[in-house]
């Protein structure tokens, strides 16, 4: 990995958020996205992922961690809380 990678991103990383930013503009919640852009595109995720447990959305780690991430801190399945919130918001 080199210096340019840790400071702005490898390829893959790019890739990755190009990826949620498509799904994203589907109305498509990933459990890759950040927890910060899912709240700012879906304020309703908001409330539901604080009455799953995710009392800290609003903390600035939400604004670097993905839902997955923050799923595994909280122990919870990203997978189940993913599924659980497209359904909630009609996606």
């Amino acid at each position: 990995m080199s210096i340019k990678d840790v400071l702005f991103g490898s390829e893959e990383e790019k890739a990755a958020d190009e990826a949620a930013a498509e799904k994203a503009k589907n109305g498509t919640v990933s459990k890759d996205m950040l927890v910060g852009q899912i709240i700012m595109e879906h304020p309703a995720a908001a409330d539901f992922l604080m009455s799953c447990g995710m009392g800290c959305i609003f903390c600035p780690s939400a604004q670097m961690e993905s839902l997955e991430q923050a799923a595994m801190v909280h122990g919870l399945d990203a997978d189940d809380i993913c599924d659980a919130l497209n359904e909630t918001l009609g996606g």
